[in-house]
This record gives structure tokens, C-alpha cells and sequence, in this order.
């Protein structure tokens, strides 16, 4: 397999507020236009952002061919792979299901009232580990275990029963006394732990650090950006009410409507203000 060396990746993209309005307490929030993925910068903003090119010879097409469709991209990573890489795995509700569309809606409309949090940074999702620090030089390799063996790990699986939405709920003094947490609990199959964990055990040198799966983070601050915000008890119980009137519907408790996926990410781009969301370069993504 041949893959070009001359890539052309988009530099990060760095957002300049456009005005300013007072939001959770304590911040001074940036206004943002918040796109149907939240990992995805504003598309007027992107400039010309593309996807990395393969070399289109005739033997490198048939041997993409041969890869399955979650690893296509994947010998672009491997052979790309010289400097140091942020990766992370999460366990995603589909885009465009109810419950994604729904988590959207809620992002938006509390932001609008009540400013950005730290939740806002990132697009619907259930963190199946920490994030992955990959030193230079074999970022690569290991980017393609990890790959091969989520690939491996989910097409072993037989079919594995999706999360279920149990409740939203509230957390006081998180991550630190006086601002508080709004979550989406969830009820998520031990087969998920059970998978990561496996990933762990088979790419050591990557320092996987699984984690529980359990909710979804719908609202909270200084917990990754240091700021001045907080939410507050009052609050915590506007958003409460909010999160619960979009997302306390039928729609979004059927498990049958709310597919999920497992999605390898890069994080590409960090960002340090609350209403600008990080950008993440998906490396694959598993249907389940």
C-alpha cells in the first residue's frame, strides 16, 4: 500500500469573538454560532479545510478497498503519525437521532440564556477513557492498534445493546465547592468497560485509562478551562428544567430510535474559550 507523504492538513483554526454577552456567572462569554456537530468549526469559518488526500495509483486503491470502512482513513494516520497526538474514544449517540438532536437543542438554548460551559466544548458523548497522550515518533503505530483492535473488539461483539437514557441529574460542588454539574445519567452495558478495558490491556504503551461510561455532561465549568464562571444552585436548577423539558420525551427513551457509535477521535484543535468548541478529526467510527 502506498500512501502519499506530501499531505495538506488545515492548520487549527483560531475563532475571533464576534461581540459579547454576559452569561453564566462570573464569564464574559464570546458569541459562537453552534453548528449540528459541535466539534465541526462554523462553516463559514473554515476556510479551506479538506480531508487528507491518498494517492489515487491503482494498487493503493485496491488495497484501500480491501480495508473496511471504519479503517479506510487509517493508513493516512499510520504513516502520517511522526509528531505527538491527543486521541480519545468516546461512545456517541448517532448524529441526527433524537437524543443527539436533543442534547443539541439543549446546548443551544442554554447557552442563549445562559452562557457557554465547559460542556459546550464538545459534541454529545460519553468519554469511554481519558484522553491519550502519544509521545513523537510512534504515534502512528499505536493510533493503527488501537484502530485495528476497537475494529476487532466491536465486529466480535455479536451486536451490543446500546446505552439507555435513565435520568438527568444534578451534582453540587463539581468540580469544585460553589459551581455545580448538570449530567445525563445513563445505564450502559458492562460489554463497553469490558471493550476498552481489552484495548488497554492490548496497546499497554498507549496508557488507556478506561472510564465508566455513566453519563453524558450537559452543563458544568473549571473542570480542563480555567475560568472565573460558575453555575450556580439557581442555576443548576434552570438548566435542570430546561434538560428536562427537551430531553424527557418518548422519542429519546426509545433505545430503538437512538443508535449509538464508538468514534475514535484526534483532538486537533484545543480550545481555550467556552463558546468556542475543540475540533476533532475522526480517525474511525463503529456503527453498533
Amino acid at each position: 500500500m502506498t500512501v502519499s507523504t506530501a499531505l495538506s492538513l488545515p492548520a487549527p483554526v483560531r475563532l475571533r469573538p464576534r461581540g459579547s454577552r454576559r452569561g453564566i456567572k462570573g464569564q464574559h462569554l464570546a458569541s459562537t454560532t453552534r453548528t449540528a456537530n459541535a466539534f465541526s468549526v462554523p462553516v463559514a469559518q473554515l476556510g479551506e479545510a479538506h480531508e487528507p488526500e491518498i494517492e489515487e495509483s491503482a494498487q493503493a486503491q485496491q488495497a484501500l478497498a480491501v480495508l473496511p470502512e471504519p479503517l479506510r482513513m487509517l493508513p493516512y494516520w499510520v504513516r502520517s503519525g511522526g509528531g505527538a497526538r491527543r486521541c480519545i474514544v468516546y461512545l456517541e449517540p448517532r448524529r441526527g437521532s433524537p437524543l443527539y438532536n436533543g442534547i443539541e437543542e439543549f446546548f443551544r438554548q442554554s447557552a442563549a440564556q445562559y452562557g457557554a460551559t465547559e460542556a459546550h466544548q464538545y459534541h454529545p458523548h460519553s468519554s469511554m477513557c481519558g484522553f491519550i497522550d502519544l509521545d513523537a515518533g510512534r504515534a502512528g503505530s499505536v493510533v493503527g492498534r488501537i484502530a485495528w483492535h476497537l475494529h476487532a473488539l466491536v465486529a466480535a461483539s455479536g451486536g451490543l445493546e446500546a446505552p439507555r437514557v435513565r435520568a438527568v441529574a444534578r451534582a453540587s460542588d463539581y468540580p469544585r465547592a460553589g459551581t455545580h454539574k448538570l449530567e445525563l445519567q445513563l445505564d450502559t452495558p458492562r460489554a463497553f468497560r469490558r471493550m476498552i478495558a481489552e484495548v488497554a490491556r492490548r496497546v499497554p504503551e498507549a496508557g488507556v485509562r478506561p472510564k465508566r461510561m455513566g453519563h453524558i455532561s450537559l452543563a458544568y465549568c473549571n473542570k480542563h478551562v480555567a475560568t472565573d464562571a460558575v453555575v450556580t444552585a439557581e442555576q443548576a436548577a434552570a438548566l435542570d428544567a430546561l434538560a428536562r423539558a427537551l430531553l424527557y420525551t418518548r422519542d429519546v427513551f426509545d433505545a430503538a430510535k437512538n443508535p449509538w457509535d464508538v468514534a475514535f477521535y484526534e483532538l486537533a484543535f484545543r480550545s481555550s474559550a467556552l463558546g468556542t468548541p475543540h475540533r476533532f478529526t475522526q480517525i474511525g467510527r463503529w456503527q453498533l
